[in-house]
């Protein structure tokens, strides 16, 4: 129901126009004598349109029509008023008003007449109303959307691609949209296969859309995954001339399942280890690779000598190795292991931490994670990488139970070799008895 406000100081005219206003059904008229009375009723009232007169006492229309703009800049408004005022009409259509008709000696014609024009602006602001609203929507969806939307050929040029693309790929919008830039330039190459894979299948099933995992290479070189969903626009023949969908970023869930499956292997392989060296090269190999780092060194406190020595590397070289093979505990990385504390710092800024000096290494960033059982640290692991890239939270917590895991592997490994000998000298092994209170 539309409903219009009529505003005139003739009563009679104002009875005759809601009658034939409201003929058809679908309008419902409220109508007011002054400007005054038709702001108050605009002020406390929805209404769609309004047609008025002009020679109001008071406020005429123009002054209205003024008012109304103002507060209403899109309402619907149209003058209707007597024959031979052209300074009316240019006034009005000047100040604003949409539509203008003189009043003539046909009412129902004239009536008939606002009641189209009005139908016709209040359905046109309605449809302009919805597509700002739509554009509104489409726009927060875009600014907030955390994925990629793209629009590729067959060949894998990209039409379009939006959303979070330089968060996720390092590539801006410009640099992708409107070049046809090869797809492939952000997937692994070795990963092709899938996307081309997936292709075939849909030529094969007209109904199918895809849905497939698979890794790009950002533009600063990192390697993400993404999970894709697709659907084939196809001619009518069925040939596809374009793949449309949407693609997410879920390297951080990948790398999260690959951290539980680690830890879960790394549980097993250590239940049925039977050796020390055993267990400690499947901690080391397991924490290189929950941490992305390729060096790695893994300590041990020697009870006799007062040091933690390395007793498991990867990684280093030789000369490196060499110069940091066994740390006193008075160092400060040794103090801030004892305390149980994780560190994770440039190289340049550890050579304070490790008191010696250190042979050139191709390090720049190193994490240390203590190894600790029964509340007190036995070893840790150093690690090292060429890329200073910040750590995850959840690679992190990862690592701090692989050392978990280690110490009550080691420990337990520990007390069966010293059981299994029958030694009860002093050394490593009266150490790790105490630690464990194996009587």
């Amino acid at each position: 129901m539309i409903r219009i406000l009529l505003a005139d100081d003739e009563p009679s005219l104002l009875e005759v126009g809601k009658i034939l206003l409201e003929h058809s059904g679908d309008i419902e008229v409220v109508t007011a004598k002054n400007g005054d009375e038709a702001m108050d009723l605009l002020r406390s009232e929805h209404l769609d349109a309004v047609i008025s007169d002009y020679q109001m006492p008071g406020m005429d229309g123009i002054t209205f029509l003024k008012k109304v703009r103002i507060r209403y800049p899109d309402m619907p408004f149209l003058m209707y008023t007597v024959l031979g005022q052209e300074d009316v009409v240019i006034s009005a259509l000047k100040n604003g008003a949409d539509y203008y008709l003189p009043k003539g000696d046909d009412p129902g014609a004239e009536f008939n007449e606002l009641a189209t024009q009005v139908r016709r602006m209040v359905k046109n602001n309605a449809l302009e109303r919805a597509l700002h609203e739509s554009e509104e929507r489409y726009r927060f969806i875009i600014e907030n959307f955390n994925g990629i939307a793209f629009e590729r050929k067959p060949d894998l040029a990209v039409i379009f691609a939006h959303g979070a693309l330089e968060r996720i790929t390092g590539y801006p919008a410009e640099e992708i949209n409107g070049k046809e830039i090869s797809w492939d330039i952000l997937v692994h190459q070795e990963d092709l296969p899938l996307i081309y894979d997936a292709m075939k299948e849909a030529e094969r099933d007209p109904t199918l859309a895809t849905d497939i995992e698979y890794r790009i290479v950002t533009k600063d070189g990192e390697v993400r995954y993404v999970q894709e969903f697709a659907h084939y626009l196809r001619k009518k023949s069925g040939k596809i001339y374009a793949v449309q969908g949407t693609l997410y970023d879920i390297t951080e869930r990948r790398q999260m399942t690959d951290q539980l499956i680690a830890q879960r292997d790394l549980g097993l392989g250590l239940a049925a280890a039977r050796s020390l060296g055993e267990a400690l090269d499947l901690c080391l190999t397991t924490a290189c690779k929950v941490s992305e780092m390729s060096f790695g060194a893994l300590y041990l406190e020697n009870p006799r000598t007062e040091e933690f020595e390395i007793v498991r590397h990867t990684g280093f070289s030789d000369a490196f190795i060499a110069s940091i093979r066994s740390l006193d505990k008075s160092t400060p990385i040794c103090r801030t292991v004892a305390k149980g504390e994780c560190i994770y710092s440039f190289f340049d800024e550890m050579k304070d931490f490790l008191g010696c000096e250190v042979s050139h290494a191709r390090v720049q960033v190193v994490l240390v994670i203590p190894i600790v059982y029964n509340s007190s640290s036995i070893g840790f692991l150093l690690l090292g990488s060429n890329y200073p890239e910040e750590i995850s939270d959840s690679s992190l917590m990862s690592l701090e139970v692989i050392a978990f895991q280690a110490g009550n592997a080691i420990a337990r490994i520990w007390v069966e070799e010293m059981l299994a000998e029958g030694e009860r000298s002093s050394g490593w092994g009266d150490e790790i008895r105490s630690k464990t209170q194996v009587d």
